[in-house]
């Protein structure tokens, strides 16, 4: 065979030094929470590894303008998808670019965000409610095109929008209305490609900003505080119970609820919900990889076996919250927004030569960086 041939065979077969170093995922981080489970962990994350993790060096930070004073959103973590990092800047969303920070476009046509944004179906999903208003409770459901800004539509609700959930290409809201006479509180569904509307329930409202495998949890807001399970498409009832719960994540697979009240931590079957384990009196923020559920609780970390609820390991460190799963590795934010890094595996401190502190919201490991934010300032690490 002669040298063009050889050549040809390498390039054909992806083998040599091209190959050594595969390209990042595309980054999929568009809810708060990684995706419509909120398990804040992104298992397509593996430049960012333990490994890589001291090799990480800052790539670009950007300040992003806030809003008008008394009208400006409640500060987000940013949202990484298909490289993209989407930000809340002047009172509406900006998109900037994963790999330089350049901001990419701005749209600030918007009088107060009061959730999101989520980021779905090529779409950047935001809700806008009207500011300084005490009489018009109407909340607009608004998607802008996540490549150019651009508004595709907008549909508008008798109810605020509080909590918001997207999968199965539906977007569901909730939200509350104290000047409504008929229902003080609703849930709408829209098709995410176009904003059609799918389905609506009066006096209920999401149980949490979570779906599991495409079911979402609603709670009644009138006589019974009973909690009950639907398909997000159609709303369609699956199953209830009378426990009055919060939904806080599901497990990736979709088929476990998280459910948090007065008593406890607890899963339930996404299918027909029946109880799989119940901790008594645990709280605090949670990340779920489908092995482990890992909880930021009082003065520690603790980790129980998904399937079971055992209790696997436990790490004492200082006002831990906000924990993520990504690379092999558990972020947890402690003491006045410290960055501190464990195994996933035993709770073992994973050492870091950079100092990451000051930090307000949870950090986002995607598309081969890590994204953290102090006050309104994002910062991207790559190895």
């Amino acid at each position: 065979m002669d040298k063009v041939g050889v050549i040809a065979l390498v390039v054909v077969l992806g083998l040599g030094p091209a190959t050594a170093h595969a390209a990042p995922p595309p980054a999929s981080w568009g809810h708060d929470g990684y995706g419509p489970g909120n398990t804040r962990y992104n298992p397509a994350e593996s430049a960012v590894n333990a490994a890589a993790f001291n090799r990480l060096t800052l790539r670009w930070t950007v300040t992003p303008a806030p809003g008008p004073p008394g009208c400006a959103p409640e500060p987000v973590a940013p949202l990484a998808v298909g490289g993209r990092v989407f930000l809340l800047e002047k009172g509406g969303v900006a998109a900037y670019s994963a790999a330089t920070g350049k901001r990419l476009w701005l749209n600030s046509g918007f009088s107060h965000i009061s959730t999101g944004p989520i980021v779905a179906g090529g779409l950047v999903l935001v809700a806008d409610t009207r500011c300084e208003s005490y009489s018009s409770y109407d909340g607009s459901l608004v998607a802008l095109d996540a490549a150019t800004g651009a508004q595709r539509w907008r549909r508008t609700a008798a109810w605020t929008i509080d909590t918001a959930v997207a999968d199965a290409g539906t977007i569901v809201t909730s939200g509350s209305c104290d000047t409504c006479d008929d229902a003080r509180h609703g849930v709408n569904a829209y098709r995410v490609s176009d904003g059609t509307p799918q389905w609506k329930h009066p006096n209920e409202v999401l149980a949490g900003p979570v779906s599991a495998g495409g079911t979402v949890l609603l709670r009644r807001t009138t006589g019974t505080t009973q909690i009950w399970a639907g398909r997000i498409t159609t709303g369609a009832p699956a199953w209830g119970t009378d426990q009055a719960s919060t939904a806080v994540a599901a497990n990736p697979a979709g088929t476990q609820f998280y459910l948090r009240d007065d008593s406890g931590l607890g899963a339930r079957s996404a299918v027909d919900g029946r109880k799989v384990w119940h901790i008594p009196k645990e709280a605090g923020d949670l990340a779920a990889d489908g092995r482990r559920v890992y909880v930021a609780s009082a003065g520690r970390v603790n980790t129980y076996d998904a399937g079971s609820g055992r209790l696997l390991w436990t790490r004492a460190l200082a006002t831990p919250r906000a924990p993520v799963r990504a690379g092999g590795l558990l972020y947890v934010l402690t003491g006045k927004g410290t960055l501190t890094v464990l195994s996933p595996a035993d709770g073992k401190p994973i050492s870091s030569k950079t100092a990451y502190s000051g930090l307000e919201r949870h950090v986002v490991p995607a598309g081969g960086q890590l994204l953290t934010s102090q006050r309104h300032t994002v910062r991207a690490y790559a190895p």
